[in-house]
């Protein structure tokens, strides 16, 4: 991406300067956004300039210092970042952070496999506000508002304006973290086709892109339609085909190992236990002691030969391999995606003061994540057992009670032996075939209405109107129906076919129940497969409906130039549902229940903003002040006021002072206001456990309350809990219709220094901006253990209203007591801070004017983040959570670009720095790390891009034809591991793939053919 000077050219466009002369006090667009500079800059003697709107304020105007740091990028940089994808292209950027989705880091979400979005600030998707023209895009992400960037042709971008810092003044809700805005373009002329094939270094990951670029202006002159059509495939990458991700591995604090004399299970390598298979295996672990633990159970060899089980990592015993299950072998680094893509931009003059525009884009995303087959544990079947296993003994069609049958009579006799009620088993579904999740997902988008001037103010308006939709179509292989497998295992002898077997169920047999063999290899039959298979099934549909209407101008002349004023209106409506299928909203097959979601809110808005200079070529060059208010009426929180205040000030016109100030806040999406509650199985801390009648305290008290802990306590001496009672506790967690908007205050400072007494030849701008953003009220869920803790340790127990979401087994049960359900849902409850500095430079050089005698010019473009502080506060009152110097939040980052221009060559070298990062919230000591090869603090990265592009002169065909060629990460580094059972891992890839190059090198090839 270049960071180079900007001039505004008589038709209003944004255009490199490269070498004209800077005048702060007759114009200059402050174009840092923390990450760049590029300015704005007028030579008042050769040229008129335009009026023009930049991203950061609503005001039209000539004369503009911009006080909020901004960035834009052109579509030339967008070229030659090489990437398909605007999302993966932004991303690179310092001062974005880690997106919540991309195609390395989503394959295990199905929901949203494949899903690219952006995090400015590390502050969450939700908080980044993405607009098209300057007017909202829909949602790609149900129930949240943020933007899958699959969505936008990159190619038909124009340019990209991206201001961070909190701008809800401006543009509403969800600018908390800041906005990009993405311009089309709308006055093409001529056709552009463009083809591009990528391949990665070890022959996969293939991308093809094709596309076609038709504009033309009509009417005169008065019109333009500029029209894209594009398609786009990007393949694969899979696990197996790394050396560092071939084989399962975890990391060795996942197995409660913190001494290197501890890793006597497969090797301690970078960080891993490896191998470390699954203890799923295809052909079955069967448990007949009640232990659920490994090493003490049957297993099978391929050849059908029942064994004891032992551990399922790459050792060997007897002769024989691991018994566990390799993940690996078809997990997903890289999420296939194929697009479809159609845009248009249409504009209409019917006279200088009316215009008519439109804009329209459709896009079809197919996304395709791959996982391993289900790994099925009988506890998922048989709840009510006390072993949670298949039941030993089963009360046949006639009444009678009989040993299942299907149970191995060597497994029975020792699970009989061992006195427990059935065989608790694992087993890996390998006969279903692997898990999946295919995702379409449509987005359509219309924008349209009238702008023009009011003659003889000069005042500009604009009235919009604004309809998107996304659907996605989901399907999810592999899955299975819990009731269905639960008929299919408790079976008996078929008295019409001896030797055979049948489900007892006569109604499951109608329905085509089938016995299914879990012991051994291939051991269940296509008849059981399909009467089990229930593949999961998710409908979404997102609609966005925004009419605004705008009004910007001069009200009257002040000593330094005219107060500038915009003011504006919006009606906006969102509606979110996602409609799941009835076993999965029942949790009746392999996923826990999950519920549909649906909900919708509208906002009605006003705003009003000011720009008043103040002096001008007056004691100092130019000063400026101005400031935004927007009051908002949302049909779920209420009203809200955003607000903003800022200042330029040029002491000489070689040097800028900036500053804001702002308040900013964010309306709860749908998801946080109403999703009824998604079922979870955590470990939790009951605080009553160990409570005696003389334990003192607050806590202890409040549990003796409760009459089936009393009563527990009363029997036995305490409330001790039993190790079933001590594992995984229900509960759901959901949205809260009660939430309030978060509230962000920001603030930003900054120099902005363009030398005027250099040489001809020799361009320099710098630029230094430090931010502040605190977030208050931030809408958080709380976590079942933060549930249970504020409930009990609160005086006024019961009466916390968190109280009611804990539920216990009453008293005259075995478990009497004991945790049944915790609830829990999202709250505005916590804070989040993040402070930094913004630092770019950018030198434009020619050789030849200094006597070197080498044509062309050489551009050095560098931005860099520091991040000073970045933590997270979960509860009022609670420990911060560090984030600072953690991987995604690392202290120091930046690109540099060199660029050499010479006629029709262009080159680029582009470097990317991130720093060195903690894993997150790891209890490992220095030494342990040292013991273990863990990563704990990871090495900083550095990414070497490369592109080339000649434009061969002669004609073809009355056009021109561009060839391009490049190479992605040029020295092939290595992602640092970080391996699973750690929280930053992202499965699959082995690393933290929203951070790192999880692909590894790419060579790329292109060509641009212009009529």
């Amino acid at each position: 991406m270049n960071l180079r000077f900007w001039k505004a050219s008589q038709n209003g466009e944004l255009c490199p300067a490269l070498s004209a002369p800077l005048k702060l006090g007759a114009i200059s667009l402050a174009l840092f956004a923390g990450l760049s500079t590029q300015q704005a800059v007028a030579q008042e003697e050769e040229q008129m300039i335009e009026e023009l709107v930049v991203t950061g304020s609503r005001i039209t105007r000539s004369n503009l210092t911009s006080p909020t740091p901004l960035q834009v990028l052109s579509s030339e940089d967008i070229d030659l970042g090489a990437e398909t994808n605007i999302g993966e292209f932004l991303n690179q950027l310092p001062a974005l952070g880690t997106p919540d989705f991309n195609r390395t880091n989503s394959n295990f979400d199905i929901n949203n496999s494949g899903v690219v979005n952006i995090n400015l600030r590390n502050l969450g998707i939700e908080r980044t506000l993405t607009l098209v023209n300057g007017r909202r895009f829909v949602a790609g992400v149900p129930g949240n508002s943020a933007v899958d960037l699959n969505a936008i042709p990159t190619a038909m971008i124009e340019r990209v304006e991206l201001i961070s810092g909190g701008a809800s003044a401006v543009y509403g809700s969800d600018a908390v973290s800041g906005v990009v805005n993405l311009i089309l373009k709308d006055d093409f002329e001529g056709v552009d086709v463009t083809t591009r094939f990528e391949q990665t270094g070890e022959n996969d990951g293939e991308e093809a892109d094709l596309g076609l670029l038709i504009g033309s202006n009509f009417a005169d002159g008065r019109g333009n339609s500029t029209i894209y059509f594009g398609y786009t495939e990007q393949k694969g990458v899979f696990s197996r085909d790394r050396k560092r991700t071939e084989l399962d591995a975890v990391a060795p604090i996942a197995l409660g190992i913190t001494d290197d004399a501890d890793v006597d299970r497969g090797s301690a390598v970078f960080g891993q236990v490896f191998p470390f298979f699954s203890s799923f295996p295809p052909q079955g672990r069967f448990d007949v002691n009640g232990t659920g633990a490994s090493g003490d159970d049957y297993t099978y060899l391929p050849d059908g030969t029942l064994v004891d089980s032992f551990f399922t990592n790459g050792s060997t015993a007897a002769g024989r391999g691991p018994d566990g299950f390799n993940r690996m072998a078809f997990r997903t680094i890289a999420i296939p995606t194929e697009r479809y893509l159609l845009a248009t931009n249409t504009h209409y003059d019917f006279n200088e003061n009316l215009s008519l525009f439109l804009e329209g884009t459709y896009t079809t995303t197919d996304t395709v994540a791959e996982l391993e087959p289900f790994p099925l544990a009988s506890d998922d079947l048989f709840q009510t057992s006390i072993s949670g296993g298949i039941p030993l003994m089963v009360q046949d069609s006639s009444g009678a009670m009989i040993q299942n049958p299907l149970i191995p009579s060597v497994i029975a006799s020792d699970a009989l032996a061992n006195g427990v009620d059935g065989v608790f088993f694992t087993r890996r579904l390998a006969e279903f075939g692997p898990r999946g999740a295919t995702n379409e997902r449509q987005t359509f988008r219309i924008a349209t209405g009238f702008e023009g001037t009011i003659d003889p103010l000069g005042w500009h308006w604009d009235m919009s109107y604004v309809r998107g939709q996304t659907t996605q179509s989901q399907i999810s292989q592999g899955q299975t129906d819990n009731q269905a497998f639960t008929n299919a295992l408790l079976v008996e002898p078929d008295p019409a076919n001896a030797g055979s077997l049948r489900c007892i169920s006569a109604e499951a047999r109608a329905n085509g129940c089938a016995p299914a063999n879990v012991f051994g290899f291939n051991s269940i039959s296509p008849e059981a497969i399909a009467y089990i298979t229930a593949d999961q099934s998710r409908n979404a549909k997102i609609t966005q409906t925004v009419w605004q209407a705008n009004l910007t101008g001069d009200v009257f002349e002040l000593p330094a130039g005219p107060l500038q004023f915009a003011v504006g209106a919006e009606y906006r409506e969102e509606k979110s549902e996602a409609i799941n299928d009835a076993l999965t909203v029942r949790g009746l097959n392999s996923s826990n229940a999950a519920p549909s979601v649906t909900g919708k809110f509208d906002v009605t808005e006003g705003y009003l903003e000011l720009n008043a200079p103040i002096l001008a070529d007056n004691v100092v060059d130019y000063f400026g002040i101005g400031g935004a208010v927007r009051f908002s009426d949302y049909s779920t929180v209420g009203n809200t006021t955003a607000w903003e205040g800022r200042f330029e000030l040029a002491p000489i016109d070689q040097v800028m002072l900036r500053g804001s100030i702002s308040r900013a806040v964010r309306a709860p999406n749908v998801d946080e206001l109403f999703d009824p509650g998604t079922q979870t199985f955590a470990q939790v801390n009951d605080p009553c456990a160990g409570v005696t009648a003389t334990t003192p305290g607050t806590t202890a008290a409040n549990c003796r309350s409760i009459p089936a802990i009393a009563a527990r306590i009363a029997a036995t001496g305490a409330f001790t809990l039993t190790q079933p009672e001590l594992q995984g506790t229900s509960g759901f967690l959901g949205g809260n219709p009660d939430l309030a908007e978060e509230k962000a205050d920001t603030w930003t400072v900054g120099i902005v220094y363009t030398p005027n007494f250099l040489p001809e030849g020799l361009d320099v701008s710098t630029t230094v901006d430090w931010f502040d953003i605190e977030i208050e009220d931030a809408i958080f869920t709380v976590t079942q253990n933060n549930v249970l803790d504020l409930c009990y340790s609160d005086p006024a127990f019961p009466n916390n209203p968190l109280c009611g979401n804990i539920v216990r087994f009453p008293s005259g049960l075995p478990q009497q007591g004991a945790l049944d359900e915790v609830n829990s849902g999202t709250a505005n409850v916590g804070s989040i801070v993040g402070a930094g500095l913004d630092w770019a430079l950018n030198i434009d050089f020619e050789p030849n004017a200094f006597g070197i005698g080498l044509p062309g010019l050489f551009s050095l473009n560098t931005i860099y983040t520091y991040l000073d502080e970045s933590y997270i506060v979960n509860l009022p009152g609670g420990a911060p959570d560090n984030e600072r110097g953690e991987i995604g939040d690392p202290k120091h980052r930046w690109n540099a670009n060199l660029r050499y221009t010479n006629g029709n060559l262009l080159m680029q070298w582009q470097l990317r720095y991130i720093g060195k990062g903690a894993l997150e919230d790891t209890d490992l000591t220095k030494q342990d790390c040292i013991d273990l090869a863990i990563d704990c603090v990871t090495g900083a990265e550095t990414y070497s891009d490369i592109q080339v592009r000649y434009t061969i002169p002669q004609r073809f065909a009355s056009g021109e034809l561009e060839l391009f060629g490049g190479v992605e990460n040029l020295f092939d580094n290595e992602p640092p591991i970080v391996s699973a059972g750690l929280s930053d891992s992202d499965t699959g890839a082995e690393t933290v793939a929203g951070v790192y190059d999880a692909i590894g090198r790419a060579y790329y090839l292109g060509a641009k053919l212009r009529f």
